[in-house]
């Protein structure tokens, strides 16, 4: 809702309601900010000064918001100072203890006023409103904008060409007194012929589904090393590709090698690892990953195996992408895990070639 000032007596109800600032004595520095810009104390008046009035340190309205970004220009129209920065404008009127963002008032500590053609404006409530904060060295005199650290995100990159890059593997959903030579379950670092013939280095996965069920996967440990700190939050964003030779149309006992073979990943805050289950005498995933063609609560579908070119024989790369978020354990790790669920009762092969993450904190 729009609201405009027009009185003496409204302005100063919003001053005393919404009172934005301090007293230069009560600006204390904090961690986690950078300084952009700093203001000196002096007894003139200029660019890049600023003075005291009534114990509030006044900065030009220019620098202030040029150091933060805004576009600063006057209005010849409306006789106010005007801010831009993408869709937000602030506007501040001279002479007057309030201004506007996208409409909506705002109180300062004190008037804006002009001296030398130049407009000064209380620097911490007009800075707070352009969402920095503002910093006060008592000794130098000088009082500094600071604007929150970017959050810093964190990027892995796997490509399996000198082996397997730390990746476990496992397998689930078999029976406990499954055979070898039956399963022919394979895994390790190899490299696959693409139909181009080309050659990838990549994590091969192999294994012949019995049951009308098969889940293979990979996972990853992530910690320290990588940046990560305890119990905190951040968003993951995974993009990986895999090598597949299976085409949409193939047909097989108990489904398609290619659309009844589901591709899925998660990002998880324990190990994943494989258990028993005594009920049903079948090894089972310690994760919540759905069956087959549904999502699990910890671990995602993301696709099948089905290759983006059926008329082309041989294996054929396609991607997947996800995007987690999720908190950290108490050591400050996470466990990364890409897998496919199977519902063909057959042999599948795939290569994992290249495993990218960006990792960054969400607060």
């Amino acid at each position: 809702m729009k609201k405009t000032i027009t009185s003496t007596a409204m302005a100063a109800t919003l001053l005393a309601t919404v009172l934005l600032g301090a007293p230069v004595q009560a600006m204390e520095p904090i961690s986690g900010y950078t300084v952009v810009k700093s203001f000196t104390l002096t007894s003139s008046t200029g660019v890049s000064s600023a003075y005291q009035q009534q114990g509030y340190v006044m900065a030009p309205v220019r620098e202030i918001g040029q150091a933060l970004g805004w576009d600063v220009m006057w209005d010849g129209k409306t006789k106010e100072i005007k801010l831009v920065k993408g869709d937000h404008v602030i506007r501040l009127v001279p002479n007057q203890p309030w201004g506007t963002i996208d409409s909506n008032p705002f109180a300062l500590t004190t008037p804006v006023v002009s001296k030398n053609n130049i407009a000064y404006a209380p620097l911490r409530a007009l800075a707070a409103r352009m969402g920095a904060e503002t910093l006060w060295d008592a000794k130098t005199g000088t009082a500094s904008i600071a604007v929150p650290n970017a959050s810093k995100s964190t990027h892995l990159a796997f490509d399996f060409s000198k082996g397997d890059g730390g990746w476990k593997t496992g397998v689930a959903d078999l029976p406990v007194d499954y055979q070898d030579q039956d399963f022919q379950i394979s895994a390790k670092a190899a490299s696959v012929t693409l139909s181009d013939g080309s050659e990838k280095p990549g994590m091969m996965l192999s294994g012949m589904n019995r049951s009308d069920d098969l889940f293979m996967f990979m996972s990853k440990k992530l910690g320290s090393a990588e940046g990560l700190k305890p119990n905190t939050e951040y968003e993951v964003k995974l993009r990986f590709d895999l090598a597949t030779s299976e085409a949409e149309s193939s047909m097989g006992i108990g489904g398609s090698p290619a659309s009844s073979v589901y591709v899925k990943a998660g990002v998880v805050d324990r190990e994943p690892s494989v258990i028993e289950d005594r009920a049903d005498s079948h090894y089972r995933l310690n994760l919540d990953k759905g069956n087959q063609s549904t999502d699990g609560k910890e671990v995602a579908l993301l696709g099948n195996l089905a290759k983006p070119d059926a008329e082309k024989d041989g294996f054929q790369m396609k991607r997947f992408e996800k995007t987690f978020q999720i908190k950290s354990n108490a050591n400050g790790e996470l466990y990364v895990l890409l897998g496919t669920d199977s519902g063909y009762e057959g042999l599948t092969t795939i290569y994992f070639t290249n495993v990218d993450l960006t990792i960054e904190p969400m607060h």
